[in-house]
């Protein structure tokens, strides 16, 4: 089974309470001393990136009944100080293993390290940490590898000439930066394209984005071809600024992560193409590779989940449909049962 917990006392961190589930979770041992518990933490709770890992983490808990398995995003999406709190409260009440996608790289090097000390099983997942000795594995896209395929499409795109630039995502995000680390190295290997570096970023969320997006096209609309965006947000924000400023499809945009509306804006024209992770798989993959560090077996120090880019020309595939739609909320559904 997997339970949704919510951490809802600052005073005392240790104090978990149950979200749409109906047995017990006040986040103690369970009754049974012999059912081990595992905790997959995200960086946030109401992106549609993060909805489809917890469907894959809820269909390795529904296979693998004889573990606990609890879904524990941060109280405050995308705040790292929130996530420290969430992993040291769930390592003081006594988890067996914890699955987490760090907000920061460093801030919580730390926290994993302590854990560690105490017995608790580590892995990694989605972005990686600044030191990862404390570690079982990281099960991760090549995110860097991602940012390389972005740079090939946009360049694809502009017909290897033009100038682009780019809205990075938050400071301190492991993944992103090495997609937009991937993303420059590619772009700059183009004779014919000009990047032009504005330092701008569009921070947590949609709206943030948007906003960061529109100052940046405001200033640079006609000396612009191309934009790369490393992430869901950032992607979703300039979207929405190109179409306000109805420069959809006449600036070629390339993004980072999938759903309907990133789906739409491809049909459309208004988006080239998007590089798609596997997040279902990535769930899926956090719980059953706590399961075998658990049982003592030895698994990968890394394990690369893929990456893919999207386009017109694919969406429609059989092999794009698998990836991009499955069925995560009948996985959910199934394991609050």
């Amino acid at each position: 089974m997997i339970k949704n917990l919510a951490i809802i006392a600052l005073a005392a961190l240790t104090t978990l309470t149950g979200c749409g589930d109906k047995s017990s979770q006040d986040g103690s041992k369970s009754k049974n001393s012999n059912v081990k518990k595992i905790a997959v933490v995200p960086k946030a709770y109401d992106v549609d990136f993060w909805k489809v890992v917890h469907g894959g983490a809820a269909k390795a808990a529904v296979e693998n009944k004889n573990y606990e398995v609890v879904w524990q995003p941060p109280s405050v999406n995308g705040d790292s100080s929130s996530q420290k709190s969430t992993l040291e409260t769930l390592t003081a009440s006594g988890y067996d293993a914890i699955a987490v996608a760090p907000i920061d790289a460093s801030e919580l090097v730390k926290t994993v390290a302590s854990a560690k000390k105490r017995g608790v099983k580590m892995l990694v997942w989605d972005s990686g940490l600044a030191k990862d000795d404390s570690i079982e594995t990281f099960i991760a896209t090549d995110n860097y590898q991602g940012g390389v395929l972005c740079g090939h499409a946009l360049a694809k795109a502009l017909g290897e000439k033009g100038t682009v630039i780019m809205l990075r995502y938050v400071e301190g995000s492991a993944s992103t930066t090495k997609r937009e680390q991937g993303f420059l190295d590619t772009i700059k290997k183009y004779e014919g394209i000009t990047y032009k570096e504005i330092n701008q970023r569009g921070g947590n969320d949609e709206a943030t984005a948007k906003t960061a997006s529109e100052t940046i096209l405001q200033s640079n609309k006609d000396s612009i071809d191309g934009i790369f965006c490393p992430n869901q947000t950032t992607t979703e924000g300039m979207l929405l600024a190109l179409k306000q400023l109805k420069l959809n499809g006449k600036i070629k945009l390339v993004g980072f992560d999938f759903n309907s509306a990133i789906a739409d804006a491809i049909k459309s024209g208004d988006l080239y193409g998007t590089a798609a992770q596997n997040p279902f798989r990535m769930g899926y993959l956090a719980v059953t590779k706590a399961i075998e560090t658990l049982e003592g077996k030895t698994i990968d120090k890394r394990v690369d989940t893929g990456v893919t880019i999207v386009t017109k020309e694919n969406i429609d595939s059989a092999e794009m449909k698998e990836i991009l739609f499955p069925n995560y909320e009948k996985w959910i559904s199934e394991s609050d049962k």
